[in-house]
């Protein structure tokens, strides 16, 4: 058995016991912060960390000279600031380990030598007095118990057989260990806390380089936890969800259009509208996040908008008899207007947000950029390199396979 009790400052008295409420908690730091909009969003939420890694072992010495070999690691890392190893602020403690056999000669038990000990070092609760709504608890401690030396402590008189001192019964010792200790899945772990810069995805690459050359002794592993695997998860099931709507788009052209000439043309505006996003984002210095990633899903839908209007058109001036050259360039002027003004339109809502302008557009300006990006993109090419694989592609076909006109 080897109890502990924190060693913390607490005024001083000159009697043997004294009677403290319980409200004026010892050794609690407290800090006081403004959050961020985004920050208290998160905290409502339930979200994680942004960026977390966990280290996991046996031994604790060990884990912190790992954890700080990690932490001088990533603070060379630009896309990292703030990084905080949360094995920072190491609490002393004193450790009683009792002495088995002399406390066997004495009459005693390790449990029995605790329940003394408890009350004495650490206090405990020995009335509850009413104090308005809510109840105050008062307990019983010695008065100068945190300020007591180890060779005080060791004269503690302790209930044997008679009156014995501490030191005869257990060793005393002053231990320094980290202030806090979690359990992941059953496994002791610490955590390294940092800020990323950069996206999510390209700070983890930069940590994951930082640290590749770290030796781990066998028994101990690192792992990236926080906002990332969340952000892994998410992105499988909106690349899920992009491929079921490029089917089920894929699925309605085809019946729309009777034949897959005009779908398969459509669809090839998906990509290049994907890469006019990629493009937005690259040029801004935004990085990709979950809600960028939503952004790519949307563009499925908006990327095909203007392509639909402009070969609707001109299929349906082919099934009344017009040339196919001059049935492209009637739909092209025709269609133009209502293209220009719903780009421009999309546009303009989302310039403010792709911007960063107001509170609370940062969490959304990657999202923003992408369909920004995106719809300039796909309105350009259905206006000019729609037209033009239309007219080769249909034009191989020959004119006679126009069919009936779209529904």
């Amino acid at each position: 058995m080897r109890a502990k009790f924190n060693c913390v400052s607490n005024p001083t008295s000159t009697r043997t016991a004294s009677i403290v409420s319980a409200r004026s908690t010892s050794g609690v730091q407290l800090a006081l912060d403004t959050p961020t909009v985004e920050r208290v969003g998160e905290s409502l939420s339930g979200l994680p960390q942004p960026f977390v890694i966990h280290l996991f072992g046996d031994h604790i010495q060990e884990m912190r000279k790992i954890s700080n070999d990690i932490v001088a690691r990533l603070r060379r890392v630009p896309a990292l600031t703030d990084v905080f190893n949360n094995d920072a602020y190491p609490v002393t403690e004193l450790a009683i380990e009792p002495n088995p056999a002399t406390l066997a000669a004495y009459g005693l038990t390790p449990a029995g030598l605790y329940a003394q000990l408890k009350p004495l070092l650490a206090g405990e609760i020995v009335a509850t007095v009413p104090e308005g709504n809510y109840p105050l608890d008062l307990y019983v401690r010695l008065a100068d118990a945190p300020e007591k030396s180890l060779a005080a402590l060791r004269l503690l008189p302790i209930r044997t057989k008679g009156w014995t001192p501490l030191g005869q019964l257990a060793t005393l010792d002053l231990v320094v260990t980290p202030d806090q200790l979690r359990h992941i899945d059953g496994a002791r772990a610490l955590d390294i806390l940092a800020t990323p810069n950069a996206a999510p995805g390209s700070a983890i690459a930069a940590a994951q380089r930082a640290i590749a050359s770290l030796k781990v002794p066998a028994g101990y592993r690192i792992a990236f936890g926080g906002l990332y695997p969340q952000l892994e998860s998410a992105a499988v099931r909106l690349a899920i969800a992009g491929i079921a709507a490029i089917i089920l788009m894929a699925g309605i052209l085809a019946l729309q259009f009777d034949g897959w000439l005009v779908p398969g043309l459509l669809l090839l505006q998906v990509p290049l509208a994907f890469a006019g996003g990629a493009l937005a984002l690259a040029v801004s210095g935004v990085g990709l996040n979950a809600a960028g990633l939503i952004a790519f899903v949307t563009l499925i839908g908006l990327s095909l908008r203007q392509g639909i209007v402009l070969l609707h058109y001109a299929r349906r001036r082919e099934a009344q008899g017009m040339a196919l050259e001059a049935a492209v360039r009637e739909a092209v002027h025709v269609r133009f207007r209502p293209i220009l003004l719903t780009t421009l339109t999309a546009i303009l809502g989302m310039l403010p947000t792709a911007l960063g302008w107001g509170q609370g557009a940062a969490p959304e300006q990657g999202l923003a950029i992408v369909i920004l990006g995106g719809i300039l993109w796909s309105a350009l090419l259905s206006t000019n390199l729609l037209p033009a694989l239309y007219l080769h592609w249909r034009g191989r076909q020959g004119t006679t396979a126009a069919g009936p006109a779209p529904r």
